[in-house]
């Protein structure tokens, strides 16, 4: 998911040499809970992309997973060049845009939806890493669109630049062997300058040099008790996807959930729905810690009807400390927004003080493009 930002100020400010890479943020009440453990599964289910297509079985020992186990490292902050994630008063981060870039390569570039080659087009595109690019669930990364002479493209750009995506897998990859990346990445234009065309148009063994990792909103706080709403539409289903993987099907995860994390996702039917039968999948083998919920435009609902639908619950889990994302696109906002005031006038509430509220709380987390 390209990322821009709602209710928050984001500056793109151009990549700078450094060292260091892949900030978790271990210092924070914001880091990822989900650790290895070392009596990892030896076998686990097929994940499927889309119907026609799976994944197979992959084996991996413990010790193997030990020692690609990612090192945790405070971020170091940049005055000037830097990305402000989204206003929150506690804790207020500054993540800087430094370290090196990673080169990656491409494993494989699948079409889930969409005409192919065309604007809305949406690719699954896996990144081999080799181990050298680490990030936890819910962190974005930056895309370095290279020089012509690079990619073999023969198009002429006005510049080298890099633009956001989310990362679509556990910090262990679809095949959960340590060294991939996952990105869920819908073709925005055809243009040269487009870093969504350069990545849709890839092909396996092709370089792709990565930069990050960035952000904390996605990140789910460390509280396996936690209850968590997630609302997204389009490709914003990415760090949703990230956090499920991790929470539910990455066998090397050291993971006991015993909260709720509660998807509401939104497409324009159900073709459009992305990782369809991975989350239906999870429903089938967590029913109690996970609740799948579709807003399709062909049958008239949208992610603010289902949110109005089940408006007291919603409201009645947020009073109790839950935490709610929104990832998608930022037309979204405004229905959703409107909605929750509707909700809370019908519940006598104040709708304004509750946002502000969620908002201090840093329960209320908004990344949007």
């Amino acid at each position: 998911m390209a990322l821009k930002a709602d209710l928050c100020s984001v500056i793109h400010a151009e990549m700078i040499p450094g060292k260091g890479l892949g900030f978790n943020y271990s210092s924070s009440r914001m880091f990822s809970n989900l650790n290895f453990r070392n009596d990892a599964w030896t076998s686990l289910p097929s994940l499927s992309l889309r119907n026609q297509r799976q994944y197979p079985k992959y084996n991996t020992s413990a010790q193997q997973v030990a020692e690609r186990s990612a090192v945790l490292v405070k971020p170091v902050k940049v005055e000037d060049l830097s990305l402000k994630v989204e206003e929150a008063k506690e804790p207020s981060l500054t993540v800087p845009r430094q370290g090196q870039p990673c080169t990656t390569k491409v494993v494989s570039v699948d079409t889930l939806f969409g005409p192919r080659g065309a604007i809305g087009e949406i690719c699954h595109i896996v990144l081999d890493h080799g181990g050298n690019f680490h990030f936890v669930e819910g962190h974005y990364l930056g895309v370095i669109l290279p020089p012509n002479d690079n990619d073999g493209s023969g198009l002429t750009r006005t510049r080298v630049k890099f633009d956001d995506f989310s990362v679509a897998s556990c910090r262990d990859g679809d095949d959960f062997g340590g060294k991939r990346l996952s990105l869920c990445v819908r073709r925005a234009d055809l243009s040269p300058d487009s870093i969504s065309n350069f990545l849709c148009d890839r092909q396996e063994g092709d370089e792709v040099d990565i930069i990050g990792p960035f952000g904390y909103k996605m990140i789910w706080p460390n509280d396996l008790e936690a209850k968590h709403i997630m609302v997204a539409t389009s490709t914003g289903i990415a760090p949703f996807r990230s956090n499920l993987q991790q929470v539910f099907i990455n066998p090397y995860s050291q993971v006991a959930f015993n909260g709720l994390a509660w998807l509401i996702a939104g497409a324009d039917n159900c073709n459009s729905l992305l990782y369809n039968r991975e989350f239906t999948q999870i429903l089938g083998t967590h029913p109690i810690h996970f609740r799948y919920q579709k807003a399709l435009a062909d049958h008239n609902t949208s992610v603010a009807d289902v949110i109005y639908q089940n408006g007291d619950q919603i409201f009645s889990l947020l009073n109790g400390g839950a935490y709610i994302y929104f990832a998608g696109l930022q037309t979204m906002m405004p229905g959703i927004l409107k909605m929750f005031e509707r909700i809370a006038q019908e519940r006598g509430e104040n709708w304004a003080d509750t946002l502000a509220e969620l908002v201090r709380n840093d329960q209320w987390r908004v990344e949007v493009y």
